[in-house]
């Protein structure tokens, strides 16, 4: 998904690159084919059950049938994302928190005392720095594993690569929690090898399983059925798209809840078991890959232009140095024709389409500079909201627990939001723009990092230790008197902020951004989630006592301002869509926009995706 979309075609009938300008980009390897939805011969052409323009506007959508091997990818994906998510927020105990006095040895602290798991005891500052730099890599190094698909190997080796990555991760770490290790120190070295290996697997698996499974849908143009009711309706792949993804986003938050188990079994077992759960989920990965390999619809590599977009960066820089930046003239700077005006001699390996495919593309992903402050308010900056946890009553309860409200308020609040709000809004023609929903998120995540400063703030205030209360307080009670079921408060309004932002936030990139862009887009999304991550690593020697406080208060400060100048920002983007939505095939009511899978009037290009970078569009969660 990542660095994905190819710009240039070969002699396949859609690959229109205006003379003299070659294929130089991804290609059509031979055997395989575009998707009849970006091939314009096709969509142009008469074709059984065509709707014409007067069906399109007013038949009801309906989704195609999806595959039986699109449910068990989602089976697959639900598997590597609950064994990763089940390890994930055991990570900051494990490194903070010293092995329990009194506990049973296996890191499990005694009975019906408020403490809490632990292993290694190196304090706050190395367990943020430890948990912010494994996120970073699985957000990061996805472009490069990305990019290897869409180039040398293609998907599915990279899957197969990455699930045999994960299993090291997860027998290394079952290892690590075993007693001897434990009691005699010796457990630093197979967790953190593990831990970053398994951050370098999940890297492989994040960038290729969404697209792999978009491309198992053969139903790829708009046809006119009549059902068995007498209704004629529209089997749209759009809406085909948008349930197989609805689908695959569920089985996403299912699985992380498995960090449930695995917290419990911390708390009351020991770092054996919560390690070994996980483990016991990866083993039926490699055996449904087998089952699956020759079921699959599988491109070949075919090539990607993330490589010239880089190349193109380059030039637009280093002709016009940061100070062009937004101004006139800046990416024509790149074009092939301005470079042999100037007498330049730089190779390029693009047409002057591409680059402004380029340039629409960084227009359309501006709405993704605002991502980091919501992420950062939904989870609290760094690890701040784990070591928050270690300082409130938890009464037997594990406080790595506590996030997953996440997850729980994302499962039980999308279909109110897609089943409620959004068609009663539309039933009293009220029209709630992509943007006014993106606002909506941003104020709530900046609501949920108000809340995590509040309890911080009580925090210190009620703790034997004060402002140390996240310090190995030893002081009884050592903790302040507040439950720690709190904290799902924000959490729970977190999870409901990224209902509001993801989706049409995505919807408004996609349906803006050339279509031979669509890796650019998941490249940039991807990008500013790991900024996110960046920015808590960086920030590690203060997310510890006492700054706790401003760690939360001054994010969400961010938070709010950041809000107002995201609205009036892109405001006007609303009044365009809802132009486009009143005069033009719009059906996307979730995303409130134009066609994100097809093209339309505003994502249109002359060059042309390679066929395995066509389905890279849809990366709807940070989670997945």
């Amino acid at each position: 998904m990542p660095c994905c979309s190819s710009a240039s075609g070969g002699d396949h009938d859609v690959d229109r690159i205006p003379p003299p300008y070659e294929e130089k980009g991804g290609h059509t390897p031979p055997g395989d084919k575009h998707n009849a939805y970006l091939d314009p011969v096709i969509m142009e052409a008469d074709y059984e059950g065509k709707p014409t323009r007067e069906e399109l506007q007013t038949l009801r959508r309906v989704p195609g049938k999806l595959p039986a091997v699109a449910y068990m990818i989602c089976i697959v994906e639900f598997c590597e994302r609950a064994s990763f998510y089940g390890v994930q927020p055991l990570i900051a105990n494990f490194v903070n928190r010293p092995l329990p006095t009194n506990g049973n040895g296996f890191g499990a602290p005694a009975r019906n005392t408020q403490d809490t798991g632990g292993a290694l005891g190196m304090g706050t500052v190395t367990a943020n720095a430890v948990t912010q730099s494994f996120n970073f890599l699985a957000y990061a190094l996805p472009l490069i594993f990305g990019y290897l698909a869409d180039t040398k190997f293609g998907r599915f080796k990279i899957i197969c690569y990455g699930v045999g990555v994960f299993g090291v991760a997860h027998i290394l770490l079952v290892g690590a929690g075993s007693k001897d290790l434990l009691a005699n120190g010796h457990s630093a070295a197979p967790f953190f090898i593990a831990v970053y290996i398994l951050a370098v697997g999940a890297a492989m698996f994040k960038p290729n399983v969404s697209p792999m499974l978009l491309d198992q849908i053969t139903d790829t143009v708009p046809k006119v059925l009549t059902l068995d009711s007498g209704e004629r309706v529209i089997q749209d792949p759009e809406s085909t798209t948008e349930r197989v993804m609805l689908w695959f986003y569920l089985l996403i938050n299912i699985g992380g809840f498995f960090g449930v188990a695995t917290s419990y079994a911390e708390k009351y077992v020991g770092w054996y078991l919560a390690f070994l759960l996980p483990l016991l989920l990866y083993i039926p990965l490699p055996f449904l890959l087998w089952f699956l390999y020759t079921r699959l619809i599988l491109h070949p590599p075919g090539g990607s232009d993330l490589g010239n977009v880089f190349r193109v960066l380059g030039v637009v820089f280093r002709r016009g140095g940061l100070k062009r930046i937004g101004r006139h003239g800046f990416w024509d700077l790149a074009k092939p024709s301005e470079i042999e005006k100037a007498g330049l001699n730089i190779r390029t390996n693009w047409n002057d389409q591409f680059v402004d495919d380029v340039r629409r593309t960084f227009q359309a992903c501006g709405i993704f500079c605002f991502f980091p402050i919501q992420y950062l308010n939904d989870n609290g900056i760094g690890s701040s909201a784990n070591f928050l946890s270690t300082a409130l009553r938890t009464d037997g309860v594990p406080n790595d627990v506590i996030g997953n409200f996440n997850s729980l308020s994302i499962i039980a609040f999308a279909p109110i939001l897609n089943y409620g709000l959004y068609p009663m809004l539309r039933k009293f023609n009220i029209h709630y723009g992509p943007v006014a929903r993106i606002t909506t998120g941003l104020a709530l995540s900046t609501i949920g990092g108000v809340g995590y400063t509040i309890l911080q703030y009580y925090a210190y205030k009620l703790s034997p230790c004060g402002n140390q209360a996240t310090n190995e307080c030893a002081i009884e009670p050592k903790v302040a008197d507040i439950t720690i079921w709190w904290m799902a408060i924000p959490y729970g309004i977190g999870g409901i902020s990224e209902l509001f932002i993801n989706v049409p936030a995505y919807g408004i990139a996609y349906s803006r951004a050339p279509v031979n862009m669509r890796g650019l887009v998941s490249a940039i999304n991807l990008f500013t989630v790991a900024i996110a991550y960046a920015i808590g690593l960086a920030a590690s020697s203060v997310i510890a006592d006492p700054h706790l406080l401003w760690d939360f208060g001054g994010v969400a400060i961010a938070g709010g301002i950041l809000t107002v100048v995201f609205y009036f920002t892109f405001r006007h983007i609303d009044k365009e869509e809802y132009v486009l939505s009143k005069n033009h095939d719009a059906h996307l009511t979730m995303e409130g926009t134009r066609n994100v899978v097809g093209e339309n009037e505003l994502n249109k290009s002359e060059n042309r995706p390679a066929p395995i970078a066509e389905n890279e569009e849809m990366m709807i969660s940070q989670k997945q």
